[in-house]
C-alpha cells in the first residue's frame, strides 16, 4: 500500500504538505520518534493490520491532515485506508505531536506582543500571506465591552453573512 508520503521529494514538497521545511521535519522526527509507538500485529489474526507503523508516515500524516485540513475521506484516499482509520489515527497522533511540539519551541507557534516585534520576525521576508476565516462575533450588550469588540471595519449586513 502507498500513500502521498512516498512522493516527497523536495524541500518544497515538504513545506506545501507540512508547512515544514525537510530539515525542520527531520528535527521533529527525532522527538516524534521517542514518543510514537506504532501498533502493532493482532497475532491472532482477528483485526486488521495496523498501518502507519512507519513513524515517518505518521508523522507526515498529522502533519499533513492540519496544514491541509482535508476531509476524512480525502485523507483515506491519501494514505490507502478507511475513514474510521483516519479518524482513529488522527485521535491517536494529535496528542503525540502536540508532546513534540512542547519539547521543541523553535517550531511552535509564535505570538507577537507587539508590531515592532513582529516585523523585526519578518524582517527579510518580501510577502506575507494569511489564510482566514472571517467569525462574526456576537457583541456583548454593555457598552464598554462592546467598544473592545468593536472595530467599525464592516457593518453587518446580509450580503457578508453578518446579521
Amino acid at each position: 500500500m502507498s500513500s502521498i508520503y512516498q512522493n516527497l521529494r523536495t524541500d518544497r514538497q515538504y513545506k506545501a504538505a507540512t508547512a515544514l521545511s525537510q530539515s525542520q521535519f527531520e528535527t521533529l522526527l527525532a522527538a516524534f520518534d521517542k514518543l510514537y509507538i506504532p501498533k502493532t500485529a493482532d497475532l491472532s489474526g482477528n483485526q486488521k493490520p495496523p498501518v502507519l507503523t512507519d513513524k515517518r508516515e505518521a508523522l507526515f500524516f498529522i502533519l499533513h491532515y492540519y496544514k491541509a485540513y482535508p476531509s476524512l475521506e480525502n485523507m483515506a484516499l491519501y494514505f490507502g485506508f478507511s475513514q474510521a482509520t483516519v479518524l482513529e489515527y488522527i485521535r491517536r497522533l494529535a496528542p503525540v505531536l502536540k508532546a513534540c511540539l512542547a519539547q521543541h519551541q523553535p517550531l511552535q507557534a509564535c505570538v507577537f506582543k507587539t508590531q515592532q516585534a513582529f516585523e523585526q520576525a519578518f524582517a527579510d521576508v518580501d510577502e506575507i500571506f494569511i489564510d482566514v476565516t472571517e467569525i462574526p462575533v456576537e457583541r456583548p450588550s454593555k457598552d464598554e465591552k462592546q467598544k473592545q469588540l468593536y472595530t467599525g471595519k464592516k457593518k453587518p449586513t446580509p450580503a457578508n453573512g453578518l446579521s
